[in-house]
């Protein structure tokens, strides 16, 4: 880790410099850290969760900011995913690598153990090392709590929203979205609603919806609901970035319904909150959140 990029993040009185994080190693392909065990980083003589994810962060941040393309400004983590292996009574490692940079986005890798070895979490984040690309945009309209909290019922289609035919068409020029039957119900100015037909190529084996058609209706939502926030340019693309999802309990044999809302963006990403419930019962099934990138020659 360069000397530069070390004053950056362990200034006296730093938060990384808090936890009492040091760098073992740090370059534009890797880092490794360690996170000594104190007590003021523990809850009931436990490292904290919130402790063990900053390791993540500070972690994939230091690679970042040891690229050649970093900005001097401040990076920022657009998305980040940890799963919690069990808890953590002694010091901690934390390893992460680079798995792929494009444009101005960085995506790592990040395990943490303990020295005896056990795993202890593991997480995935994507890193934007963007500069005036990144100045902030107006937000969305927020959707009536209402609404939100009765997902199932259509957003109306309104004059600020994108074309619903358009939005129509390009799910029909898709072959595997045509394949999952998924249905546009709904649209509005910051929010969407698609509906998954229980069709046979949609099931498992037990005839019950399967877990990656849900994972395509909540990719699916998500990624177009931004585009219910912007006046698309000919030619005009972008890409999810990340997918976060959680299911909730055994999933039903009949069709289900998802509710997208963005609830932040900037000039080049968006942030979209989605809720999958059943079309009948309205019983949450499934919640996600897709992290959605505007291509270059989009105009917010």
């Amino acid at each position: 880790m360069t000397e530069n990029a070390r004053t950056w993040f362990f200034k006296d009185g730093s938060y990384p410099s808090d936890l009492g994080v040091a760098v073992e190693s740090a370059d534009d392909a890797a880092s490794r850290l360690s996170l000594p065990y104190d007590e003021r980083n523990t809850m009931f003589g436990l490292v904290h969760g919130g402790a063990v994810a900053s390791l993540a962060s500070i972690s994939a941040l230091a690679i970042a900011r040891e690229s050649p393309r970093a900005v001097a400004g401040p990076l920022r983590t657009a998305s980040l995913h940890v799963g919690y292996v069990r808890a953590a009574r002694r010091s901690l490692t934390v390893e992460t690598r680079a798995v792929r940079r494009v444009r101005e986005l960085g995506f790592f890798e990040t395990l943490i153990k303990d020295v005896d070895g056990n795993p202890v979490a593991h997480a995935s984040s994507t890193v934007s090392e963007g500069g005036s690309d990144s100045a902030p945009a107006d937000s969305p309209p927020p959707v009536p709590s209402s609404q939100e909290e009765a997902p199932g019922a259509a957003p109306p289609e309104d004059a600020g929203a994108a074309d619903a035919g358009a939005i129509r068409a390009a799910m029909a020029a898709s072959p595997f979205l045509s394949r999952r039957r998924l249905r546009l119900v709904g649209v509005r100015r910051g929010a969407v609603e698609m509906a998954l037909d229980a069709a046979a190529a949609n099931l498992d084996g037990d005839g019950a919806i399967h877990e990656g058609a849900v994972l395509t209706l909540i990719d699916a939502a998500g990624a177009t609901c931004p585009w219910t926030v912007v006046s698309p340019s000919p030619g005009a693309s972008g890409a999810t970035i990340a997918l976060n999802a959680h299911v909730v309990g055994p999933l039903p044999g009949d069709g289900l319904v998802a509710r997208a809302v963005v609830r932040a963006r900037d000039a080049r990403i968006c942030w979209t909150s989605v809720t999958v419930v059943d079309s009948a019962s309205r019983k949450v099934h499934a919640l996600g959140t897709v992290v959605y990138r505007f291509a270059d020659k989009n105009g917010p």
